[in-house]
Formats: structure tokens, sequence, C-alpha cells
């Protein structure tokens, strides 16, 4: 996305304790995949779907940020640019494997050579980098690292609001001036509400949560939040409640957007798919999306819940097209014409569309996000999240994997596999 002395902290909404979580759980909620540690059979594929729900949402982050919000014709005028589709055009399965051989990492160095707040901070960066899109997740693995295993809090609204204040402060940032200006310019908004999470009331320093981004429902929750499924796998309600209780920059119906997507990835981590079911694994997300509303969105009056108002356009959207990329894109550009790109709906929309259009091919769909344009990093990030939770790791060649995990060790010190013990550690089975 781009556009931007404390008290104690407030007790309107205390942090969520693993024993309230458990409460919310049915018994057999939970596939067998995230049983049974001690299963030499089991925690490989444990394993490899939290690395596919990281590396997936990294990986679409770094293929989208070169092209992010970039003129088209300038775009096209790259070596091997994205595909632009011509009204006629069908994605039939040759198509389909087509569109995933065409995924490939670019630098900065075109388009976008100059760093910038909310998008890469090298110059003429390298194949692999990434945006803000993964640096929120960054604060939120921060928070986890942070809190205390031992402590009766899985992870509270104060640990994650406190996370936005000290993250500046690792080495990799301070240790780089132009780093720590970037970082300056970027967190400003979450800065602010975060110190009024813990209490600060100086408008100097904190403001509420509820004016970021003129109190738009945007896509925030969905840079930040998606790694929360691998803590609860198989629990969606509890995935929900905790997405919801962190996300203090959400606003408006993106809680419930942001919080339901987070409650359909904690069930693609566990659902079987295969080869011949990838449409009815994706059904048992959209499912769990639809189904995981313990604050009764859906019973509002006069008002369709939006996620089911927008999960059905999605999908409305890439039937009417009838295989022709040209004509979802198109249905896209007019649902949207007034709408920022980054409002919370749009990547939601944009996601499941090129799902749906795809036939459910995970490559193609995510290569799908990056030729209609727009704020492609946040559209593959949220997509790539999904599909390499409910494929594995493995879904991902080395030639899109292995540049990221570099960028990211050498950009910011972070190492995947740390991050994946720790939500593996952290998990609640």
């Amino acid at each position: 996305m781009k556009p931007g002395n404390p008290s104690p902290p407030p007790t309107a909404s205390p942090p969520l304790a693993r024993r309230r979580f458990l409460k919310t759980l049915t018994a057999g909620s939970a596939c067998a995949l995230f049983r049974g540690r001690g299963s030499d059979a089991i925690e490989p594929r444990r394993q490899a779907r939290v690395r596919g729900l990281l590396l997936g949402s990294f990986i679409g982050d770094a293929l989208g940020g070169p092209i992010e919000f970039q003129d088209p014709d300038r775009v096209q005028g790259l070596p091997e640019p994205p595909k632009r589709w011509r009204n006629g055009e069908t994605l039939d399965a040759v198509g389909r494997a087509a569109a995933a051989d065409r995924l490939r990492l670019r630098s900065y160095r075109e388009l976008r050579p100059e760093p910038e707040p909310y998008a890469h901070w090298e110059p003429n960066a390298a194949a692999g980098t990434v945006t803000d899109d993964t640096r929120h997740k960054l604060i939120l693995l921060h928070a986890l690292r942070s809190a205390d295993p031992a402590d009766d809090l899985l992870l509270g609204r104060h640990h994650f609001a406190r996370a936005h204040l000290e993250w500046p402060q690792i080495a990799p940032v301070q240790s780089r001036p132009d780093y720590r200006e970037l970082c300056r310019e970027w967190l400003r908004e979450w800065e602010q509400g975060a110190r009024w999470v813990l209490g600060e009331r100086k408008p100097a320093h904190a403001l509420p949560p509820e004016r970021m981004w003129a109190g738009l429902p945007t896509c925030c929750g969905q840079m930040s939040l998606l790694p929360l499924a691998a803590l609860l796998p198989g629990r969606p309600e509890a995935a929900y409640r905790l997405a919801y209780e962190l996300g203090f920059f959400d606003n408006g119906f993106g809680k419930d957007l942001n919080a339901a997507l987070v409650a359909g990835l904690s069930t693609a981590l566990v659902q079987p798919v295969g080869s011949d079911n990838a449409a009815e694994a994706w059904e048992a997300v959209f499912t769990a999306m639809r189904a995981t509303d313990p604050y009764a969105y859906g019973k509002v009056p006069w008002v369709q819940r939006p996620v089911d108002r927008w999960l059905d356009r999605a999908l409305d959207l890439a039937e009417q097209a009838a295989g022709e990329p040209a004509a979802a894109f198109a249905s896209l550009e007019t649902e949207f014409a007034s709408t920022i790109k980054w409002e919370a709906q749009v990547p939601f929309v944009v996601a499941f569309t090129c799902l749906r259009l795809a036939r459910y091919h995970p490559l193609a769909a995510l290569e799908l996000t990056l030729e209609w344009g727009h704020d492609t990093d946040s559209y593959a990030a949220l997509l790539g999240a999904f599909v390499g939770a409910l494929h594995g790791a493995e879904l991902f060649p080395d030639a899109l994997r292995k540049p990221v995990e570099e960028r990211l060790a050498a950009d910011y010190g972070f190492s995947v596999e740390e991050a994946v013990s720790l939500l593996l550690q952290r998990n609640q089975p």
C-alpha cells in the first residue's frame, strides 16, 4: 500500500488470552495435519504450509513492488513485461501454464530507482527486494518474538503496538541513516496510532487509530496480520478474533474483511488439496471466511456483510468474464474507478477474481494479479499467502524463493526459517 510519556494502556479492549481462545474452539476442529508433534510424516508438511504462507506473501510483494502503480506503457517497455491481454483472448490450459512461466522477479532500477518510504529502501534495488507489505509482517513477528511465551497472553494489542515503536530500533535500520529516515516517514501513521493504544494522549505524538487514512477501510490488516493464521491453524474463529483484536489500524468494514482473511488462511493451512480437488479446497476456504462471524456482522440490519458482498463480487466478475482476462480487468476498472486501489476490498476482490479466472491454478492466478496493475504488490502478497498456505512452500521455484530470502537477510537481517520456527513454537494445537 502507498499513499504513509505513555500512561497505562487503556482497558476497553483487553488482550486475548490463551484460555479465552481455547474456549472458542470445538473438539476436532483442527485437521490432523497440525497435530501429532512427534510424527515425522506430519512435521515436514506442517512446516511446508507455514513456510509457504510466509514465502508466498514475501514473493508476491517482491513480484509486484517494481511495477506497483507504474504507468502501464512504461511497464510494457520492460524486458519480458507482464502480458497485456487483448479482447477475445481466453485463458485456457495452455495459457495458464504460460502465465505461470511469466512469473519473474524484477529489479527496481528501470522504473523506481530511488528509495521510497512505502516501497523499497535501497537505490536501484535488486530483484527480490520487498516493500512495506512485508515489513509490516516483520513487525508482527517482532511482536511475537518479544512476547513472553510463558505469559498467559498469546499476543496482546499492547505487544503489537509496542512493536511498532521498537522495530525501528533494530540494528539493520539503526545502522543505516537512510533507512532511519525512510522508516520514520513510513511508520508515522502507525506510530501515532500505536502510542494512542499504549495510553498516550499528546496530539503531537499520538492520535486515535480511527483517524488513520481518514477512517477508510484499508488493506493495512492484510499487510500485517496474515501470519497470525499460523498460530491457530484449523481454528478460524480464534484466528479471526486475534486478528480483529490486534488490528488497531483497521477501520470500518476493513476490520471484518481483514480478520476474515486470516480465518480463511487458518483453514487453508490444514485443508487437504491435490490436483483433482483444488476447487473443493478453495470452497472450504471461502466457506470458512463466510461462516466465521463471531461479532455478527452478518446480522446487522439493512446491509449485507462485506465479506459476503465482496467475495460474491469477486467470483461473479470471474464468471462473467468467461475466461477472458481482458474482460475481467475491464470490469475491475469499472468496479473500482472511484476507489483508492489499496482500500480493503480491492486486494480482496482482485486476488479472488484472478484465482477463479485461472481456475485455481495458483501461479497463473498470481501472475494475473500483476497483469491487472495498480497496487500490484498488495494484490500478489495477499494471494501469495493463500496459495502458499494451501500448496506449501514447494509451490515456489528457487528462482522466486532464493532472491527474496537473500534480500530479506541482507536488507533486514531476517531469516524465513527462524520465523517459521517461531510460529510453529507458538502454535496453539
